[in-house]
């Protein structure tokens, strides 16, 4: 086999996977044409914790957006059971819904690439994403949307080989986990981000 054609099937495999999960290689950036020194964690200058503002300033941050429910909208009743209205400072936001006494449990989450493999680093900002909800208790993901930062110091080569695969990784992950990525918002900035939101609608028993 040439050299030419065996890059266009790592780089078709990187991108479309195969019959077996095992069988789908690490990412390549000569496969795809790209300088072999190519690294996604170049392309912010923060990791993991490292991103996060400390949680006494974010308290501060944020009292602005608390609100004082009233007793009606924190004791919504279904089937006599009180549904907490539940928002910041936990991994979800629980909702009452208007609608005969189902909640939403929302999320929303994203951070900077900590992996070199962009289609393991889409899988792993959309299992992020999720990981709220099952903290929650909530094992079902009715809906996601991908949030998606492109580097300005990325080249229009990088862009065009990075992106759908980070893209492919959060859509293939959404799918695992029994949901899909039905839109989402996506911008230029110096430092690539991935992320996204995950919602559902449940009763009050399907989380705690």
């Amino acid at each position: 086999m040439s050299y030419a054609a065996d890059v266009l099937n790592a780089a078709h495999l990187e991108l479309h996977g195969g019959g077996d999960a095992e069988l789908r290689r690490p990412f390549d950036p000569t496969a795809h044409d790209l300088d072999a020194s190519f690294r996604l964690t170049r392309f912010a200058d923060l990791k993991g914790r490292g991103c996060k503002v400390p949680q006494e300033v974010l308290s501060k941050l944020v009292s602005a957006l608390q609100q004082d429910y009233s007793a009606q909208d924190q004791e919504a009743q279904f089937l006599n059971v009180a549904i907490p209205r539940i928002g910041i400072g936990l991994d979800c936001a629980v909702i009452p819904l208007r609608h005969g006494g189902l909640c939403l449990v929302q999320t929303t989450d994203f951070f900077y690439p900590i992996v070199d493999d962009p289609y393991m680093m889409g899988k792993i900002a959309c299992a992020n994403v999720l990981s709220d909800l099952y903290a929650m208790g909530v094992t079902d993901c009715d809906n996601m949307l991908m949030l998606l930062a492109v580097s300005t110091k990325m080249t229009e080569k990088e862009r065009d080989v990075v992106i759908p695969l980070i893209m492919r990784g959060f859509k293939d992950s959404a799918l695992e986990a029994g949901t899909t990525v039905t839109g989402g918002q996506s911008v230029v900035n110096p430092w690539c981000t991935i992320g996204g939101v995950a919602s559902t609608i449940c009763q009050p028993n399907e989380w705690r």
